[in-house]
């Protein structure tokens, strides 16, 4: 009889990613959730990762150093993700340059995906914005290849 917790395909446990989905609209979230969940499969035997979705709003109203309390496990990867809606507001952005700075030197990363065809130049300055953000506090910036905006090849950037 297997113990509760082990893997019947692999011995070692898998590496757990915790992940902070910050998300514009119920559209973007299930979209975001449904991608994550298909990464998530396709690399099970090594890592599994642990999301949890808030939207921008609500994100503002929280402590970013300490947005744990709101339940959620300390998160290696924060996700923004945008479509149509618009992009992150100013006080979002605020926020999330308070994440970054609590996360620096930790290990952590940043990731923008944008989703849509409306979502146009107001893309390319949260890019800019995002990138700039994570250098800043020596973390990496993942980016979506495949929008259709220049691909960013410098170093501490990501291209997935």
């Amino acid at each position: 009889m297997k113990k509760k917790g082990e893997h019947a395909l692999d011995a070692k446990d898998p590496y757990l990613l915790k992940v902070l989905l910050a998300y514009d609209n119920a559209y973007t979230c299930g979209a975001m959730l449904d991608m994550l969940e298909r990464v998530s499969t396709r690399v099970r035997a090594n890592a599994l990762l642990n999301v949890n979705a808030f939207r921008f709003g609500l994100l503002e109203q929280m402590d970013p150093c300490q947005w744990t309390a709101a339940g959620a496990p300390a998160a290696e990867l924060a996700v923004v993700a945008f479509s149509e809606a618009g992009p992150p507001g100013a006080g979002f952005l605020r926020w999330l340059e308070n994440w970054v700075k609590c996360h620096a030197g930790k290990n952590a990363a940043l990731g923008l995906v944008p989703l849509g065809k409306a979502t146009g130049k107001s893309v390319h300055r949260v890019v800019r914005i995002l990138r700039k953000m994570a250098a800043r506090h020596g973390l990496d910036f993942i980016y979506d290849a495949h929008s259709p905006l220049e691909l960013f090849h410098e170093r501490g950037t990501v291209v997935a």
